[in-house]
């Protein structure tokens, strides 16, 4: 490689902001979108059903860790294939959720617990990224 650099990623993930791996987290999360893409690519097989998404992340990991280095440099396989590791993770066992049940009060292993709904404004609905609000346009004569 160029720089004697490893990986096209390897610059990137270099990258430091007041101490802090910005580059490497970038990298990692660019590469492990590429792995997680071409293994969701990789035709499944129904016997019994459609593959479950823990063996996806977990063959996506996997790959990242295996082949990674070659392509997008050590950092960024690495961060990559830890992501992905905690995605399959989070799959088995819900980490998100069960911190949130225990910070809300709940105790962990409670059985149906219903999350509560957050329901957002309706003048919120449907503004998107670069879209007005519609008493915005109104107001500036738009439409």
């Amino acid at each position: 490689m160029p720089n004697g650099r490893e990986g096209i990623m390897a610059g990137v993930a270099e990258v430091e902001v007041v101490g802090i791996p910005v580059g490497q987290a970038v990298a990692g999360g660019l590469v492990a979108g590429i792995f997680d893409g071409l293994v969701s690519l990789i035709p499944q097989f129904r016997v019994g059903g459609a593959v479950p998404q823990l063996v996806v992340r977990a063959l996506a990991a996997w790959a990242a860790f295996r082949w990674g280095p070659k392509v997008f440099g050590s950092k960024a396989a690495q961060t990559a294939g830890l992501f992905l590791t905690y995605d399959a993770m989070q799959q088995l066992f819900d980490f998100r959720g069960m911190f949130t049940r225990l910070v809300s009060g709940g105790r962990l292993g409670e059985i149906g617990q219903e999350e509560e709904e957050i329901e957002l404004p309706p003048e919120l609905l449907g503004a998107g990224v670069g879209q007005e609000l519609p008493r915005e346009g109104a107001k500036r004569g738009l439409y």
